[in-house]
């Protein structure tokens, strides 16, 4: 069995929350996420965005900076970074292996991730890391570190099954990166979300920043501002200069997020969007940017609350193609009344190609949208 083989194999393991598997594994590795400082981001949606905008900042700025990041859209060695190179695991892999056998644990597929990333991490020698919460914060995998920094995009419904059916619930998960020393930065608006996190922070006498404002972004779509915003005041926040904060921020390249494509005289849109709040913050953009007609090339996980994304997105759209980004765990296209059900992503994107709109988006899962990168890097134009 190769390397890659075993941690293909992890990938049946589903979601086991806690860390002790993490602590245990770690100590079989001697620590590596020890031998440099991390800051953590967490939160509902905007984490990729918010971290790889910072990502950038850092690296301008000279630092070392590495990326962990999940999922990955085409590659799986998107989500290990050091100064914007993706790093090859295999020798990460083999050494968790054998850590693994020592211990007598088997990690779940995220962890092993995430132990790769911090073993990567520290082989290359970075400077600082900015680690990117997979599900929730308190007992996600990344919360092993004593961050320096942690990090709080809006906070939603999403994942419920495991994080709770309340905000203040799923709020209380993502407020448990709060660690004692770390800045304690924060976009999030909604009062009850805001009021745990201050809560959480008050625990270890620190102060929360509240960013309200916006910054100019690359990224398309008004709401990636804010993102920015917390980017550049937790880079602020660690003294790195405005020179670097704006050249990092002007560098800031994040795939999958309204990513625009031309091919065959139409206009592509490929978004991760996956929840209805992400849903609430690309609405706008498709109204006022995407001509009619519009169809929509759509597919969402089964583990999502998928009709309200549904309702809000449907109406939006002359014509619909459902599909299904992640077979078994994605919903049937069937499933969906008044769109045409074709179930392979590829067809589904030949289909919408061959249609007579002259502009389509591609939204509902980052499972679709790395679907829908793969196949249009081969056929668009630069």
């Amino acid at each position: 069995m190769t390397s890659l083989d075993w941690l293909d194999q992890l990938q049946g393991s589903g979601i086991r929350p806690g860390l002790g598997r993490m602590r245990v594994l770690l100590r079989a590795l001697n620590n590596p996420h020890r031998e440099y400082p991390s800051i953590i981001v967490a939160g509902t949606n905007g984490k990729g965005s918010t971290s790889a905008m910072l990502t950038s900042i850092l690296n301008t700025s000279g630092r070392r900076a590495a990326h962990y990041t999940s999922p990955h859209l085409v590659a799986l060695n998107e989500r290990w970074t050091v100064a914007d190179e993706q790093l090859d695991p295999t020798d990460a892999i083999v050494e968790l292996q054998k850590a693994s056998e020592r211990a007598g644990i088997v990690p779940t597929y995220f962890e092993a991730l995430t132990l790769i990333a911090f073993i990567l991490f520290a082989r290359a020698k970075c400077d600082i890391a900015v680690l990117e919460v997979g599900m929730g914060g308190r007992l996600d995998a990344t919360n092993v570190v004593k961050p320096i920094a942690a990090v709080i995009t809006p906070v939603g419904m999403d994942h419920m099954e495991y994080l709770g059916n309340t905000l203040r619930k799923i709020a209380m998960e993502k407020a448990g990166v709060i660690h004692r020393g770390a800045i304690v930065l924060t976009s999030n608006d909604d009062p009850v979300g805001l009021d745990v996190i201050r809560k959480r922070a008050a625990k270890f006498g620190t102060r929360v920043i509240h960013v309200t404002d916006e910054h100019e972004t690359p990224l398309a779509g008004n709401f990636q501002r804010r993102n920015a915003a917390l980017a550049v005041r937790t880079a602020r926040e660690l003294g790195i200069d405005e020179t670097s904060i704006e050249r990092g921020v002007r560098n800031t390249r994040w795939r999958g997020r309204l990513e625009h494509f031309r091919v065959n005289d139409k206009d592509i849109w490929i978004d991760g969007g996956h929840n209805l709040h992400a849903i609430e913050q690309t609405a706008p953009f498709f109204d006022a940017n995407v001509m009619r007609p519009r169809l929509l090339v759509f597919g969402m996980m089964s583990d999502k609350d998928v009709q309200p994304v549904v309702d809000r997105l449907f109406p939006l759209f002359d014509r619909v193609i459902a599909t299904e980004p992640y077979p078994p765990r994605s919903v049937k296209a069937e499933a969906f009344e008044g769109a045409t059900p074709i179930a392979d992503p590829n067809d589904a994107f030949k289909a919408a190609l061959e249609s007579n709109e002259p502009a389509i988006v591609i939204t509902g899962s980052l499972y679709l949208a790395g679907a829908a990168i793969a196949f249009f890097d081969k056929i668009a134009r630069p």
